[in-house]
């Protein structure tokens, strides 16, 4: 039997043995469409590795569970299913590896890797090969270790802070006075939600954009009624602004595939009997929203809003220009296609009869 499937069949046993009450033998072999010998043998395996097993009777068959306190890990109060969360997550926390947040994280994994058995860990450690979490974009955060140290202090003690922020858009240097209020990991990086003095309301400021930041030590007290999670579902990724209805349709083959994500937490999706899909949501209209758009070509048309629609149109149409700023019509891009290519230009050397080479002789210019 290959050992990928050993693997997953020892995953979900330790899944049932995690469980209130434990499982019995009958039910893992309906579970995992098993003989009772297979079984019996995965139930060897894990105990072997460092898994402590306990058993009760229940009727004719025994109960398993995994001992309560121990979970095979000495002591650590960490249910099973949390430490394999913990250890096959680890992915995920690479771009935080080198900052004061992915430290402390990282250290917690070690300690718990350091009370595994060795060979629970290497059991733990084939599981990785099998479930692991990859992210293939992500910021480099390793020159943000300051900025986020002084973030942290600010956050615990309610104090403003001094930034010099380097504003992306503007492509410039700005000063500016900060009440941080949440930091949030998304999309491989680190943001930070702070009420901005100079713009009087909340914004988003990416981390690594951060040149320099001094804690003051003046307090502050959040916003009323500021909450994180309203705040992001008032935008679209990381931009916020005014929502407006934003109405999609989505070409039967790609309408299964935008059906399997959820986008923004005001969708609503509605097939139609074409087989298309029609999106709606309330969304700020900003470059990442033209962008998500824009990343599905013909496979998407916008119904709603109309600046919207023109806006794609006028991007598409800006694609299509060449050096000299117009866009080509269709007929004129087909009668260059069709044109015949000119004549090559004579050799500068000719093929004799016995395949010796000479000079074509030079025209004589005409007086």
């Amino acid at each position: 039997m290959p050992r990928g499937d050993q693997i997953t069949r020892h995953w979900r046993i330790l899944m049932a043995l995690a469980e209130r009450g434990g499982v019995t033998v009958p039910a893992l072999m309906r579970e995992l469409c098993a003989s009772r010998r297979t079984v019996w043998r995965d139930l060897q395996v894990l105990q072997t590795v460092g898994f402590p097993l306990t058993s009760e009777r229940d009727g004719r068959e025994s109960r398993y569970r995994l001992m309560e306190g121990a979970r095979g890990l000495h002591g650590v109060p960490v249910a099973l299913p949390e430490l394999l969360a913990l250890h096959l997550a680890r992915d995920l926390l690479k771009p935080l590896r080198d900052t004061p947040l992915g430290g402390p994280i990282q250290g917690l994994l070690d300690k718990v890797a350091a009370r595994l058995a060795p060979a629970a860990k290497a059991f733990l450690d084939g599981l990785g090969r099998q479930v692991s979490a990859r992210l293939i974009q992500q910021k480099d955060l390793r020159r943000s270790g300051d900025s986020l140290d002084t973030l942290q202090a600010a956050l615990r003690e309610r104090c403003s802070v001094e930034a010099a922020y380097h504003s992306f858009g503007r492509n410039v240097l700005t000063r500016r006075r900060l009440d941080p209020l949440h930091l949030w990991y998304q999309q491989g990086g680190v943001y930070l939600a702070a009420y901005c003095h100079q713009r009087r309301e909340v914004r988003t400021f990416a981390v690594e954009r951060f040149r320099a930041l001094r804690l003051t030590s003046d307090r502050f007290e959040p916003p009323v009624g500021f909450d994180l999670e309203r705040y992001l579902t008032g935008g679209f990724g990381l931009f916020r602004g005014k929502p407006a209805r934003v109405r999609l349709r989505f070409s039967r083959e790609m309408a299964r595939f935008v059906a399997e994500w959820e986008w923004h937490p005001t969708q609503v999706l509605a097939p139609l009997f074409s087989g298309e899909l029609e999106v709606v949501l309330r969304a700020p209209v900003c470059p990442e929203l033209r962008r998500w758009i824009l990343g599905y070509g013909k496979e998407v048309e916008v119904l709603e809003p109309a600046a919207l629609r023109e806006e794609i149109r006028q991007e598409w149409l800006a694609a299509l220009r060449g050096p000299g700023g117009r866009v080509e019509s269709a007929a004129k891009v087909r009668r260059k296609r069709a044109a015949p290519s000119p004549a090559p230009a004579p050799p500068a050397a000719v093929a004799t009869e016995d395949g010796a080479a000479r000079r074509r002789p030079a025209a004589r210019a005409r007086v």
